[in-house]
């Protein structure tokens, strides 16, 4: 018996987390209790992933299911997800132990499991990607991999792969309410988000204080409307959006190549050609950090300029919310002489803007990436490399 206590023990370790008065932590001691909690979390979906694999290799499918709804009080749902995740994890041995080190979230964890069944990976390559890369990052690196090894570097098979994939539902729930559900491509959905958080975006500065929906009820309302809106009495009319999209020109054979996506998803030729059609092209001359030249005094960035800074920092600094909910925040302020000019802007999202001009949160430049981070007050700037 006191074997057993101690291998109990022995599971936990390491992976504990006092319970303390979290009113009483000072911003710098809160963020430590998140980071610990986080990899708390991460190394006990390590332990359940394995834990629930050996189980099902014990038993059954079903049984483990049963086990999952008993012991950790899962719906249906929730068990099978359990179940498919612990299965992607058992063949990717490199990216469990990962997990179980808290080398990576289970968000990365996910991503990689998913990949692996989509098609070849380098599995340890991919770890050592996923520990110090975003899951947004990830996913992209993930993409970029696997195009390499199926030769297809401008991802057209994928895309291909992609569009046919494309499916939606619409289905009565049983409380009434209807679920809308749908996949689409990356294309399509850069034009469906851009189209859905500008009106959502433009319901919120339409009202004020307690008049203004929580963000889930503005987005379902800007989907309706959307979908069903009118205008004049006449028939819909899509929303006005843009659609970036970022592409190099060849001064010697003055052809336009390596097309992208604003978050650097790599478009093929075909698809680029057909969306040139009917594109407005901004122009601008940029360096390879996507620095511009200045744009003059102007207090509003041209949509030149917009974009410029869009292609750099995709999305608010501070964040990472998605462009389309950002302003474009002067570092030195416009009235204190600050130009309009791509240096002296970043994108900032309304709650991140409010810390930059009212909380004392400072706008640094990372001494190795050289890129654009929003700094709290209660954090020391990274030191500097040496000077060769």
């Amino acid at each position: 018996m006191e074997s057993g206590v101690l291998t109990r023990e022995k599971a936990v370790a390491g992976v504990y987390v006092d319970a303390v008065d979290v009113a009483g932590l000072d911003d710098a001691l809160l963020d430590l209790r998140l980071r610990l909690i986080g990899r708390a979390r991460n190394q006990l979906d390590g332990f359940l992933a394995e834990a629930v694999a050996e189980k099902k290799r014990r038993t059954s499918p079903y049984d483990t299911a049963n086990t999952l709804k008993a012991e950790l009080r899962q719906s249906g749902q929730q068990a099978q997800r359990t179940m498919r995740e612990a299965e992607q994890l058992e063949a990717l041995p490199a990216a469990r132990g990962a997990l179980a080190d808290s080398r990576i979230t289970t968000e990365h964890a996910r991503i990689l499991g998913t990949a692996a069944q989509a098609g070849p990976m380098d599995e340890d390559k991919m770890v050592a990607a996923a520990e110090c890369e975003t899951p947004e990052q990830l996913r992209r690196t993930v993409r970029e991999h696997q195009d390499e090894l199926a030769g297809d570097p401008e991802g057209a098979k994928r895309l291909e792969r992609q569009q046919k994939a494309r499916m939606a539902s619409f289905t009565e729930q049983e409380d009434g309410m209807w679920r809308l559900f749908a996949l689409f491509d990356p294309v399509t959905a850069q034009r469906i988000r851009a189209a859905l958080n500008h009106k959502t975006d433009m319901a919120w500065h339409a009202t004020s204080g307690r008049e203004r929906l929580e963000a889930r009820h503005r987005r379902a309302d800007a989907i309706a409307e959307l979908l069903t809106r009118t205008n004049d009495g006449e028939r819909d009319r899509p929303q006005p959006t843009s659609l970036l999209i970022l592409a190099d020109f060849d001064t010697i054979d003055h052809q336009l190549g390596n097309p992208r996506l604003a978050d650097g998803t790599p478009l093929p030729q075909s698809e680029f050609r057909k969306l040139a059609c009917d594109a407005e092209i901004l122009t601008g001359i940029f360096d390879a950090d996507l620095q511009c030249l200045s744009l003059g005094r102007q207090r509003r960035p041209s949509p030149q300029l917009r974009a410029a800074i869009t292609a750099r920092d995709q999305g608010c600094i501070g964040c990472g919310t998605e462009p389309e909910w950002c302003v474009s925040h002067h570092i030195v302020e416009w009235q204190h002489g600050g130009p309009t000019q791509q240096d002296n802007l970043v994108l900032l999202c309304h709650p991140c803007h409010h810390k930059a001009h009212h909380r004392n949160w400072q706008v640094e430049h990372h001494p190795d990436t050289n890129r654009p981070y929003l700094r709290p007050p209660w954090q020391q700037p990274p030191e500097p490399p040496p000077r060769r």
